[in-house]
């Protein structure tokens, strides 16, 4: 049986997660990472990345801080592909659940709409482009940050994105009770992830949410589908 797109993406997700907590497990971190953290009150405290003093979902493990995003290790270690493959990292359980849990809803009629290979190039460009756009917000107003950034959650806001604007009368049930058209929905969530963002902006790493990420995610699926033609499946000719 070929197995699509969605639920690679779901297997790939799941087998990152999984080497993550036995690299944590076992502490397996060779790289030792040095991570800037923040309270409410502004406070910034710089600690060593030992996975046996920390909790698990700070990236103190080789897998975390090789793939996940770190922009102090991209600048001075030239770890570049991490703005790819963040996206395959998560945080926790519950991170790794409820993002494979959209994309799980949303992904397949946005894959079967767009294609396989089309869809496959629309949710890497939006992680792709939610992590430039998230070092671009916070480089501009923090500065160089250590705090990771890990989870598919800005490609996965991407599909969303993509399923408002292709689907906007369908019925999205919010926190699984509230009805509401996809496109007021993906209105709503936008807006949310806008006003979080600039509220983490005060204390960067309070949150713990990459909310500019999403919002990257958001921009990147608008354009490509407004401009670039990506709401289409593409149609092959017998000749091509």
């Amino acid at each position: 049986m070929k197995l699509n797109i969605t639920l690679w993406l779901i297997i790939i997700n799941i087998i990152v997660f999984f080497a993550q907590y036995i690299a944590y497990a076992t502490q397996f971190d060779f790289i030792k990472t040095v991570i800037e953290t923040e309270d409410f009150s502004g406070n910034k405290e710089t600690i060593d990345c030992v996975p046996g003093d920390r909790s698990w979902d700070t990236g103190c493990d080789a897998v975390s801080d090789i793939l996940g995003l770190n922009m102090r290790t991209l600048v001075t270690r030239g770890y570049v592909w991490q703005i790819f493959t963040y996206m395959f990292t998560h945080g926790s359980f519950y991170h790794i659940f409820f993002n494979m849990f959209g994309l799980m809803i949303f992904g397949p009629k946005i894959e079967f709409t767009m294609g396989s290979n089309r869809y496959l190039k629309y949710y890497l460009i939006c992680g792709i482009c939610s992590s430039l756009f998230y070092m671009l917000i916070t480089g501009l107003a923090t500065g160089i940050s250590s705090v990771p950034m890990v989870g598919a959650s800005g490609a996965i806001f991407g599909v969303l994105t993509a399923y408002g604007l292709m689907y906007p009368r369908d019925t999205v049930y919010v926190q699984f009770f509230l009805p509401m058209p996809a496109i007021v929905f993906v209105f709503f969530y936008g807006i949310i992830q806008l006003i979080g963002g600039v509220a983490s902006l005060f204390a960067p790493s309070s949150g713990g949410i990459a909310y500019f990420g999403h919002v990257g995610g958001m921009i990147a699926g608008f354009i490509l589908i407004k401009y670039f033609d990506y709401g289409r499946r593409r149609i092959r000719y017998f000749w091509e």
